[in-house]
């Protein structure tokens, strides 16, 4: 009976009766005789094991039968729910597709995954009709994702939404100071702060109806079901990257600018584009881009690595691109009229850091986090050598000639006003100057009424700069050839830097201290000037007992020939300041109209009316002519008796 295993085939089709049939053979020929041949026994307990294998084998096929009959109907009608689809271009998400309908369809892709789930787990079989219908379900899964993909499109795009205005001001503080060579300043700047809360509004914004995320996270749930995770996150991205791309370029105007761009950019373009660039970024990181994360968490919240991943794609391009701007920026030279803007950069990057860490804290960010650390650094550096810059500009500026008229210098105009600029970045002045040694006029004090901030690293930076401005003024008042004229500039140009801090937050950096001294210092100059011009007029007008009477003619007639010079030359000198000029046409009448009335009444008798050129109503009315920068010197005949 050797060989008889073999020779036993397994028949799929064998009826139960006949295993049966066989298994009494056995039993039989084991009951007929205890004492049969070892080999005969050995070969009859396998063929009693070869029968047991049949009849499994037969059951499994039988229930195999049944199963892929089950599979089969299943699947004809998944597919005929799904490719019924096909010729519908209707989304399945439209209000005339009911709840119904789309779970329907849902459904039928579950009921297709499911077939080829079951065919996976089934032996490998060689029947066409079992390759048929799971190549069929592959084929129909793959169109089902075709179409759930450019639903997902669809709805992405039609159901964008737009960030409201009050998200997108970038306006500007003010009008811009320019800076030149010779410091030719604009006038007088009025700032105006802005207020970030107001511009940023709430840090949350809707970015796609609400309404229509339960759809997209059921599109989802099918894909990344399906095995599409991949197809799924791709189509994500292309969509949200595009409207990121989108918000940046139409919404919000921000150009893509090469490097190359950057360094050739002329600086009134440049300027306008960092400006831009600040708010830019800042409502683009705490706005934007903090939305847009929510969002992604919230659509593939059962998905978590890809949600991390979708939104750094989603991400990446626009804010490499504006960290490419800030880098390429801070390769150009540093002119002191970047300070500013420099300033703004650092300041908001730095503010960001925070935040951009929460935004991208996984592995697939670490690079754009990276990336904004070094941005900030980097900006840190050209801000300081910037400040340094400005401070040396200041210090070093030389004139040829003697400023026209004695008013305020360019120079001071222009570093006063970039002062005021300052303090809107006080945290970030005092922690990028903490470390740099300065020379400071105002020892530290302690007191209750001595302000912290007026001996913080800015304030002692703040008040050099102005010391260094003072010497830069001193050195132009010594081109002046008429002396009085000196003392006039430089009145005008201390009383200047008093005003602008007094009327600022700069008083809280200079103290009240510096502003003492400085009006003490203007004082003086009006002092210096009043002895410059008119010690020598009045002198003419004091009695001497051996003057006769002629002589007293004659010191009438030398003074006013002396007044008509000084009347000439100082009508073409400029106080701006009205109130200054007040103060110092008050304090000249005093003098001089004081001093003529005297000389006039003790010498009255001796003089006589004809000899008189000038009354003391004249003196008074002339002296108000003074500082009035005319281009030309005003006839003393035209303005006499006005």
């Amino acid at each position: 009976m050797a060989g008889l295993e073999s020779k036993l085939p397994v028949v799929p089709g064998v009826k139960n009766h006949v295993l049966e049939a066989c298994h009494h053979v056995v039993k039989a020929l084991r009951a007929s005789d205890n004492n049969l041949d070892p080999n005969l026994t050995k070969l009859l307990s396998d063929l009693e094991s070869h029968l047991s294998t049949l009849e499994i084998v037969d059951t499994k096929v039988v229930v195999e039968d049944t199963g892929f009959s089950e599979i089969k109907k299943k699947f004809k009608e998944a597919k005929k729910v799904i490719l019924g689809w096909e010729q519908n271009q209707s989304m399945i998400l439209e209000a005339g597709v009911s709840k119904a309908k789309a779970d329907l369809f849902f459904q039928a892709l579950h009921d297709v995954q499911r077939v080829l789930t079951s065919f996976k787990a089934l032996p490998i079989r060689t029947n066409k009709k079992e390759k048929d219908v799971y190549n069929q379900a592959a084929v129909v899964l793959d169109i089902a994702m075709f179409r759930l993909e450019k639903e997902l499109c669809d709805v992405l795009n039609q159901y964008k939404q737009h960030v409201q205005p009050q998200y997108l001001s970038v306006s500007s503080r003010g009008k811009d100071i320019v800076y030149d060579e010779s410091f030719v300043s604009l006038d007088d700047v009025v700032v105006e702060a802005t207020d970030d809360q107001q511009i940023l509004g709430s840090n949350n914004v809707v970015l796609l109806d609400p309404l229509v995320i339960p759809h997209i996270k059921a599109i989802a749930k099918a894909m990344f079901a399906c095995d599409y995770g991949q197809a799924f996150c791709e189509a994500f991205i292309t969509v949200r990257r595009d409207a990121l791309d989108e918000y940046m370029s139409t919404t919000l105007e921000m150009e893509r600018f090469s490097c190359v761009d950057v360094l050739g950019m002329q600086w009134e373009d440049l300027n306008g584009e960092m400006r831009k660039w600040t708010k830019v970024l800042k409502i683009v990181t705490l706005v934007y881009l903090a939305s847009e994360k929510q969002l992604c968490d919230k659509i593939l919240v059962d998905f978590e690595p890809s949600s991390a991943a979708c939104f750094v794609e989603i991400s990446k391009d626009t804010v490499l691109s504006l960290l490419a701007f800030g880098e390429a920026v801070s390769l150009r030279s540093c002119q002191p009229e970047m300070l500013e803007r420099f300033l703004g950069m650092y300041e908001v990057s730095a503010e960001l850091l925070l935040d951009v860490d929460n935004l991208f804290g996984d592995e697939t960010g670490s690079f754009l986090r990276m990336a904004f650390h070094e941005l900030a650094k980097t900006l840190a550096d050209r801000t300081v050598a910037t400040f340094s810059t400005f401070k040396n500009a200041i210090a070093s500026d030389e004139s040829t000639r003697a400023f026209s008229g004695g008013g305020i210098h360019h120079l001071t105009r222009y570093v006063m006003n970039y002062l005021k600029l300052l303090p809107e970045y006080k945290d970030a002045l005092n922690t990028l100057l903490g470390n740099m040694q300065v020379d400071d006029s105002i020892p530290e004090k302690t007191g209750q009424d001595i302000l912290p901030s007026t001996f913080s690293p800015m304030a002692r930076h703040l008040r050099s700069i102005v010391t260094a401005l003072e010497s830069t003024l001193e050195r132009k008042a010594q081109l002046y050839a008429e002396e009085p004229l000196k003392y006039i500039f430089l009145m005008n140009n201390c009383h200047y830097m008093v005003q602008k801090v007094k009327t600022s937050e700069l008083r809280h950096f200079f103290g009240d201290e510096w502003i003492r001294k400085h009006i003490a210092s203007y004082q003086h100059n009006v002092t210096d000037y009043e002895r410059a011009t008119w010690s020598s007029v009045l002198s003419l007008l004091k009695d001497n007992s051996k003057d006769s009477v002629s002589t007293s003619r004659d010191r009438c007639r030398l003074f006013c020939l002396a007044f008509d010079d000084v009347y000439k030359n100082q009508t073409r000198w400029s106080v701006p300041d009205p109130e200054l000029r007040d103060d110092l046409h008050i304090s000249t009448s005093v003098k001089v109209v004081q001093s003529y009335r005297g000389f006039l009444g003790r010498n009255a008798a001796g003089i006589g009316g004809k000899h008189v050129r000038y009354t003391c109503e004249d003196i008074e009315s002339l002296l108000l002519d003074l500082f009035e920068c005319l281009p030309s010197p005003r006839s003393l005949r035209s303005s006499r008796r006005r």
